[in-house]
């Protein structure tokens, strides 16, 4: 599986800029500088697109065969070996993965701030994430509630945990799932139906409040999928009839 680390090794071996490797893969530079960092996981369509790139280059004289970690096969150096004693050390290790909150009051700023959302994620308080949640290869935030469009699922003041979705994959998300969305002037939690590869429906769980919407795919610039619920009340008990 690749990572950051032999992600950026890779590039480097065919003596690619990351405009140059970002359009080989036929993705963005933003991305390739993202995964590089480590700040987002590298998705199963990505990962095939660098197995492609590296096989469309065995025929030319970087090497004739590459490996997982990015060197030619008949490279010997130190590397290999520190790499993975690094390895071996980081799964000894105790790390605590800090995710981002985006609250109701930031969500303004979130919205406004797509264009450099990392430096403005970089100022949202941050949280561990929840026991039985494996961070690795994902990139995580927190989402919280605001209004009743989704409940009685969701209500005001709740908390999402949810893991973001790359572009190239969005073909796996699953209809009537619920998601995250980030539009061109708003920011949503709804259930997604595809209607099509250019226009979704997105459905409110209160529905007699607030109907279907239909939006054109390319007004969203993120999606994020679902993957915990944080309760910020217990719901009213139901009517009990005392028998004792």
């Amino acid at each position: 599986m690749f990572n950051a680390h032999n992600i950026k090794e890779i590039r480097q071996l065919y003596n690619f800029t990351q405009e140059e490797f970002a359009q080989a893969l036929d993705l963005t530079r933003e991305l390739v500088n993202k995964m590089e960092k480590g700040k987002i996981g590298i998705s199963k369509s990505t990962s095939l697109r660098i197995k492609e790139f590296m096989e469309s280059k065995k025929g030319e004289n970087y090497s004739q065969e590459t490996t997982i970690i990015g060197q030619p096969a008949s490279f010997k150096s130190s590397f290999t070996s520190s790499y993975f004693n690094q390895r071996q050390n980081k799964k000894n290790e105790k790390t605590v993965c800090l995710v981002p909150l985006v609250g109701v009051k930031a969500q303004a700023g979130y919205i406004k701030g797509y264009e450099q959302v990392d430096a403005y994620v970089d100022t949202l308080e941050k949280y561990s994430l929840p026991p039985g949640v494996n961070p690795g290869g994902a990139q995580w935030s927190y989402f919280e509630v605001d209004g009743d469009s989704m409940e009685p699922t969701f209500c005001s003041g709740d908390v999402i945990l949810a893991s973001m979705i790359h572009m190239e994959d969005w073909q796996e998300i699953k209809d009537l799932g619920v998601y995250v969305l980030l539009t061109d002037n708003s920011l949503l939690v709804k259930r997604v139906y595809k209607k099509s590869n250019t226009e979704w429906i997105l459905l409110s769980d209160n529905e007699e409040l607030y109907p279907q919407k239909l939006i054109p795919v390319n007004s969203i610039k993120e999606v994020w999928t679902f993957r915990r619920h944080i309760n910020a009340k217990v719901p009213a008990p139901k009517d009990f009839q005392i028998k004792l």
